[in-house]
């Protein structure tokens, strides 16, 4: 989640939201890969800023689960294993679970309406094969649901969407990583958006849960399949980063 920056703000408070805002960015982009190691120095010189702000910016970051601070090492932006992701994936089914049991039981009709317009968005993006245009309403889906639970909390522990975005590029899912969009997967939101409008709980809970295992399901025969062609010896057609560890 991008900070908002007020102009009544103490200027020190601005220089670390800027700070996060903009390293969050390098890393969700690349140009910080997983292991890096972030100097502070550096980091204060480039952005010009004192290092205090990147010192904050860079527990912020560490909090979020984007960056690691290594003993003897310093701080490095997070690598996943494979476990990690799939944990991060049953984590993500719980939650998605309850957001949508919430949502069921108290959106509004402003709530529902807002999330139907996603899942417009999200069907339009699939058909018109834009990549771009699919993940940013398929994660407005998700957090309009999100907000529908009127749950501060849950918004609050699901609202970072970009650490799951960090793991799943380096698990092999980029949209700098050309591939063809299944248009039979652009409803597969109707089912949560069925039940939420219906407000029926327990088929918008079983609904939420589904969906994460099936996307899961999916990214991992995905990225087997790279991987096959990895051990066939196509490796120059794929991105460094695919080169994953079991």
């Amino acid at each position: 989640m991008q900070f908002l920056v007020r102009e009544e703000e103490a200027p020190y408070v601005r220089a670390e939201r800027f700070a996060y805002n903009e390293i969050k960015q390098r890393i969700l982009d690349g140009r910080l890969a997983p292991g890096s190691r972030l100097i502070i120095r550096n980091l204060a010189r480039e952005l010009g800023v004192s290092a205090i702000p990147i010192m904050l910016a860079l527990r912020m970051l560490e909090r979020d689960g984007m960056l690691l601070n290594i003993p003897g090492h310093g701080t490095c932006v997070r690598t996943w294993s494979r476990e990690e992701i799939i944990d991060l994936h049953r984590i993500r089914a719980f939650h998605e679970a309850l957001a949508a049991r919430l949502c069921a039981e108290r959106a509004s009709e402003a709530d529902i309406r807002a999330i139907v317009a996603a899942n417009e968005s999200f069907i339009h993006a699939t058909e018109a094969n834009d990549p771009g245009a699919q993940v940013q309403a398929d994660l407005e889906f998700h957090m309009a649901v999100v907000r529908g639970a009127h749950c501060s909390d849950l918004e609050r522990m699901t609202n970072n969407g970009s650490i799951t975005e960090c793991s799943m590029r380096e698990f092999g899912i980029s949209l700098d990583f050309p591939r063809k969009i299944v248009q039979e997967l652009k409803i597969v939101h109707n089912p949560i958006v069925a039940a939420i409008t219906r407000r029926d709980p327990d088929a918008a809970e079983k609904a939420g849960r589904l969906h994460v295992e099936q996307s899961l399901a999916r990214n991992l025969s995905w990225i087997e399949g790279i991987a096959a062609a990895m051990r066939d010896g196509y490796e120059q057609s794929i991105p460094a980063w695919l080169h994953l560890s079991s």
